[in-house]
């Protein structure tokens, strides 16, 4: 049997290698893992047996955990350890098993950590070659979680256990790497309705457009033209701001063609002219290649139409937002080359609020 110590020490090295751009989480999902942790251990008061004054120890542990919904998982996992006694330096053989549950918050995140707290039940057992145990024991954790690529997950925390029959606790630090299957995400609207211009609202109508008497005007200095209330005061009009645009993509490509650029300098302009205005620029593509890289994909595009706004015409980049849909909202068959170019796009959605002063002359 390979030095135990050996492989922890591996395996803890392998971890920092798979770190890569930080994702979000799916709403379900189950995963397999592999779990490094060190067990600050040999607590009990009874020392009459030498299974019961173990030194600190390194263990590792098979997760299996389920993601019911974005808040509650469970966990369960075998482990294995090898301690020495303290007094005796005799080895031994532990085997462990865990099970329990852990709470999730929605939307909080550490540094783009998640974390999670839980508690449980765990069962091992001690084996010295001369001598054995059973020990049954509760647990109460901590920890964060965080995405490190589409399938794999990255997480740390610390345990407490406490031995129910000789009431002693013993404190373990873990870390681990999970493999993610099974996910389930968050459903994309069906449908998304047009922005359309021709349906800001208009302003009420005054039919006759007399002024207001001065002995009850409330505001003398009203703008010539504008329609007034009662008091004698400009009425203003709250009015959506909503544009669109529609940019095409070659295949398995993020560049933005030169013949978009005209139209992209167009929804820059509106952005300059409404400065509190807000921009969603949403990346697509067609359904060749897999999901997982086609949804990376579409990211990068709209990364790439939002790269012009800021290089070229100097939008501030916290105006903008991007987003991948992946190949998951097609406007035309995938089936043939021409809807497949369609479908390689990003959309951008400009939105906003401004007021203006209502003049009589309005409808």
């Amino acid at each position: 049997m390979p030095d135990f110590k050996s492989v922890v020490l591996t395996a803890a090295l392998t971890l920092p290698s798979l770190a890569l751009a930080s994702q979000d989480f799916p709403q379900r999902y189950s995963t397999l893992g592999l779990e490094i942790s060190y067990m600050d251990s040999g607590n009990s008061e009874n020392k009459s047996s030498s299974v019961d004054d173990l030194s600190n120890y390194w263990s590792l542990g098979v997760n299996f955990t389920h993601q019911f919904n974005p808040n509650v998982s469970m966990l369960l996992q075998g482990g294995y350890a090898e301690p020495e006694t303290r007094n005796t330096k005799v080895d031994t053989e532990l085997w462990r098993g865990m099970l329990g549950g852990r709470l999730h918050p929605t939307h909080y995140r550490l540094g783009g950590w998640r974390p999670f707290a839980g508690a449980g039940y765990t069962y091992q057992n001690i084996d010295a070659g001369f001598t054995s145990k059973n020990e049954d024991l509760i647990y109460a954790e901590g920890g964060l979680q965080k995405m490190i690529a589409p399938r794999f997950l990255a997480e740390a925390g610390a345990r407490g256990m406490l031995e129910v029959e000789d009431e002693f606790f013993d404190a373990q630090l873990f870390a681990g790497v999970h493999y993610m299957f099974g996910r389930k995400f968050r459903k994309a609207p069906s449908s998304r309705e047009a922005l359309d211009l021709s349906q800001i609202s208009t302003p009420p109508a005054d039919s006759d457009g007399d002024g207001v008497p001065d002995y009850r005007d409330k505001c003398p200095n009203t703008p010539t033209g504008a329609l007034v209330d009662d008091d004698g005061c400009a009425k203003e009009l709250t009015r959506d701001i909503k544009e669109t645009l529609y940019v095409e993509f070659e295949h398995d490509k993020t560049m933005v063609r030169p013949e978009y650029f005209d139209d992209i300098g167009k929804l820059a302009t509106i952005l300059r002219q409404y400065p509190t205005s807000r921009i969603l620029l949403e990346g697509h593509t067609d359904s060749t290649g897999p999901a997982s890289y086609n949804q990376r994909l579409s990211k990068s595009r709209a990364g790439a139409v939002m790269k012009v706004l800021v290089d070229e015409y100097m939008i501030n980049p916290d105006r903008i937002r991007t987003t991948g849909m992946g190949e998951s909202q097609p406007i035309a068959s995938n089936q043939t080359e021409a809807g497949r170019a369609q479908n390689r796009r990003v959309e951008a959605i400009v939105s906003g609020q401004y007021s203006e002063i209502i003049k009589k002359d309005q409808d």
